[in-house]
Order: structure tokens, then C-alpha cells, then sequence
């Protein structure tokens, strides 16, 4: 792999870890277009979907776990709720998985216009909301968390993002969670959505290899490690980092990013 590349690689495991430790997502809206990048350079055109998602899922895996070790450290998450957060994903990710690869419904563009639609009316709410923000920690019904995770479950399946960017504004607006626990229990959910994805990924062949021997299934090693390790760093800074901004303003970062989503997901 030439050096621009792994260079690149790096740089986006910087951005994407402080991302996810920041705000509790995936970073898969700066892992994705990587990956996508480095496929076009490789050549690679059938089996990119599979490629861009199983690699984006890695990360975003690596990167939630060491999140939420500082988390439990801060005590910012709460892993009864994750957990039941984590199984609902888990099952409509790997439903809906299924579905595409054996029924050919896969349909990016209708996706496409559905979730921007929904990340319009997310980022309405959290930006119009005159509600303050919560300052005691009440913890709801494990129940109230199922649904958080199946739409969560969806979007990862999907796009590859880690369904933090549907289950922040949910923990915070829905269950009235305080913003900063609502990121740190969304980075906990993260890796149970994306480990059964995973293995799905690794265990497959691929019609076309990148590197035949650094390589398990779709899942490209030799991309992988440079991202992991530099994206493992940043994520520490980000959660330390959120943990300096006030509510509001941790808020207004999150919505900033939710309207980046969106141009991402309807103009590239």
C-alpha cells in the first residue's frame, strides 16, 4: 500500500476516533468515503458495497470498545440499557442484512432519502427544543430503549455509519437523557451492532481480492491497522474533550454534525 495511502488512513482514524469519542457515533461518515477511495485506486468495483461497509464496521467496532472503556471510567453509560439497545440492532442489522444479500433489495437511493428525511426532522428537534437539558440521570424502562436500536440496526446495516447519529437524539430528546450520557451510551451500543455484522463479512469470499493475503473475507487488514490504531488514540481526546463542553454546546456540535451527515448522504 503506498505511503499516500496509509498517510490518509491515519488521518482519517484521527478525525473519525475524536468524532466518535465526541459525540458517541461510529465516525463512519469519514471512514466510508475513505474506504471508497482507496477501492477506486485498487480497482475495485463489484463487491464495493461489501468492501466499504465490512471495513467501515471494523473501525467502528475498534473504536467502540476503547470508547467505552473511558466511559464506564466516567461513568457515562449504563450497560443494562446498551445491552438492550445492542440485541434490538443486532437483530434488525442482521435481518436486514440477510434480506439484501439474498433477495437483491438493496435500494441506496430510496435509503438515501429516507434517512436524510429523518436526519432533517433530528436535527429540527434538537436544534428547536426549548426543553432544558436534564441535569438528573433518571434511567427509563429497559424497554423504551428497543426501538432506539432497531432504527439504529437499520442504519448501520445500511450505511455503515454505527446508528449513533439516530440514537443520540433518541436517548436525549425521547428518554430525556443528559446529551453528554446519551453519547457515551451510544458509543456502548456501537460494537454490538457491528460484531455480528462482522463475522457475516468475514466468513464470505469476495469475487475480487485486494490482498489475498492479509485478508479475511471482505475485511482488508493491511487497510484496516493504520486506521484502528490512529482512530483507538483520537477517540480517548474526544471523549475527554466532551466531557470540557458545556451541554449546549456539546448539543449544537452534535447537530453540526448530523447536517454534515446529511450533505454527505444527498450530494456525494
Amino acid at each position: 500500500m503506498p505511503i499516500t495511502e496509509i498517510l490518509l488512513l491515519v488521518l482519517a482514524g484521527l478525525v473519525g476516533g475524536f468524532l466518535a469519542g465526541m459525540l458517541g457515533v461510529g465516525g463512519g461518515i469519514v471512514f466510508v468515503p475513505v474506504i471508497q477511495l482507496i477501492l477506486t485506486h485498487h480497482k475495485i468495483s463489484e463487491g464495493n458495497v461489501a468492501y466499504t461497509l465490512a471495513n467501515s464496521l471494523v473501525i467502528v467496532f475498534a473504536v467502540g470498545i476503547s470508547g467505552t472503556i473511558k466511559q464506564l471510567k466516567l461513568k457515562n453509560t449504563h450497560l443494562p440499557s446498551a445491552l438492550a439497545t445492542g440485541i434490538s440492532a443486532s437483530i434488525s442489522s442482521m435481518f436486514l442484512t440477510y434480506l439484501i444479500f439474498n433477495y437483491n433489495l438493496s435500494d441506496p437511493q430510496l435509503f438515501n432519502y429516507i434517512f436524510a428525511f429523518i436526519l432533517i426532522l433530528t436535527a429540527i428537534r434538537m436544534l428547536f427544543s426549548n426543553k432544558l437539558e436534564a441535569t438528573e440521570l433518571v434511567i427509563p424502562n429497559i424497554r423504551k430503549f428497543i426501538p432506539a436500536g432497531l432504527f439504529a440496526g437499520v442504519v448501520t446495516a445500511l450505511s455503515g455509519l454505527g446508528g449513533g447519529v439516530v440514537m443520540v437524539p433518541y436517548f436525549n430528546k425521547v428518554l430525556k437523557l443528559p446529551i453528554r450520557f446519551a453519547t457515551g451510551l451510544s458509543l456502548s451500543v456501537i460494537p454490538m451492532i457491528a460484531l455480528p455484522l462482522i463475522v457475516f463479512y468475514a466468513s464470505l469470499t469476495p469475487t475480487a481480492f485486494i490482498d489475498d493475503k492479509f485478508q479475511t473475507g471482505f475485511l482488508v487488514w493491511p487497510l484496516l491497522i493504520p486506521v484502528i490504531a490512529s482512530a483507538i488514540l483520537a477517540s480517548g481526546y474526544g471523549v475527554k474533550f466532551a466531557q470540557k463542553l458545556a451541554p449546549k454546546t456539546l448539543t449544537t456540535v452534535f447537530i453540526t454534525f448530523v447536517i454534515l451527515t446529511l450533505i454527505k448522504i444527498l450530494i456525494f
